[in-house]
């Protein structure tokens, strides 16, 4: 998305705090371990993080420069001590590598530094066990709150480890204990892209889906709905797969060898469409001459010139100011009910779709 990308690059300076792999498997950096860097007890380095006024200027330096040097509280260590606030958000991943996380991250650390709050980010690859264990040092860097990008683990787990967390969940509705929600509608983005394929005469659609996850759960039965609304039930097909782009390379690969008749593919991602792309062009099959392929997310890679790829645009700006002012709330103690809020997707028409050619 344009929106990110000048986000990431420009009227604001943005700090990437990411975790790192050697943080991501270590087990997180105790007061303890800063007592022992120091050359002080467990017990001072206690009072220092409790800002006592019974400990002398020189072991209160000592104390702060082994935490900044063990990357205890990182970035925001000082800052908590003066205000006696922690100004740090948490947020995961679950998958580094897909353009959409990326871009909302960008979109909730632009909301945050406009709230005054720096973010941390856990780094995910699509690993449930990467993901408990990132969770788990952004707890360790006692962070505010957190924000959980389309999460892998269970409910009842995630309940259990951030349970008197402020959190909200963006995507993934899990119904965590004292976490909101923010997500885009899954229908309306379905209806919209349905509506659009079927307006260039195509019936026969296939969806690439991204799995069994709940939220490809709900994009592929909202796709079967809208197919459904419009008539158009026998003719709707799912490939099974996931949310990367080899998943879109192998459901390509099915495509072709089943001969199959769809003349529209609508993709359950950008990087699913852009994986299946290249397999049919690799093939002979012209996109969007013999087939039209629609994405969703309109990720930063749909607006690329070699690709010009027709997506369903999420609107993560407000994703992001949404979810970062919910999460305040919950830090502030304004609020501790519940909220769920859903935001309309808007179809973006670009180069890989077209008229049905008549066979």
């Amino acid at each position: 998305m344009r929106r990110s990308c000048r986000s990431a690059m420009g009227e604001k300076a943005m700090t990437l705090n990411v975790l790192s792999n050697r943080y991501a498997v270590a087990v997180p950096v105790t007061q303890s371990d800063v007592a022992l860097r120091a050359g002080v007890s467990r017990a001072l380095v206690s009072l220092v993080f409790r800002d006592a006024t019974n400990v002398s200027d020189q072991s209160r330096a000592r104390v702060l420069l082994a935490a900044e040097e063990l990357g205890y509280r990182p970035n925001m260590l000082a800052r908590s001590l003066a205000s006696k606030k922690v100004r740090t958000i948490g947020v995961l991943l679950n998958d580094i590598t897909n353009p959409f996380f990326v871009s909302m991250y960008v979109e909730l650390s632009d909301a945050a530094q406009d709230a005054g709050y720096d973010v941390l980010v856990g780094p995910g690859l699509r690993s449930v066990a990467q993901e408990r264990t990132l969770l788990g040092t952004l707890l360790g860097h006692r962070v505010a709150g957190l924000i959980l990008i389309s999460p892998l683990m269970k409910a009842s787990e995630l309940n259990r480890i951030i349970a008197g967390y402020p959190a909200v969940s963006i995507a993934r509705d899990m119904n965590l204990d004292g976490a909101d929600f923010v997500t885009n509608d899954e229908l309306v983005g379905a209806r919209l892209g349905v509506r659009h394929l079927v307006d260039l005469g195509h019936e026969r659609i296939v969806h690439l889906s991204g799995g069994f996850s709940r939220s490809a759960v709900h994009r592929k039965r909202a796709f079967l709905r809208a197919m459904s609304e419009l008539g158009l039930a026998g003719s709707a097909r799912v490939i099974e797969g996931d949310f990367t782009e080899e998943a879109g390379r192998s459901a390509a690969r099915e495509i072709i060898r089943c001969r199959a008749d769809e003349t529209a593919i609508f993709a359950s991602n950008d990087l699913v469409a852009v994986g299946a792309m290249g397999v049919l062009e690799a093939s002979g099959v012209r996109v969007p001459e013999d087939v039209s392929v629609l994405g969703y997310d309109n990720s930063v890679i749909s607006d690329l010139q070699m690709i010009s790829l027709t997506s369903i645009e999420q609107p993560l700006r407000d994703f992001g100011r949404a979810s970062i002012r919910l999460l305040l709330e919950r830090i502030d103690g304004e609020r501790d009910t519940r909220v769920s809020l859903e935001f309309e997707p808007r179809l973006i028409v670009r180069r890989t779709t077209a008229r049905r050619a008549i066979r």
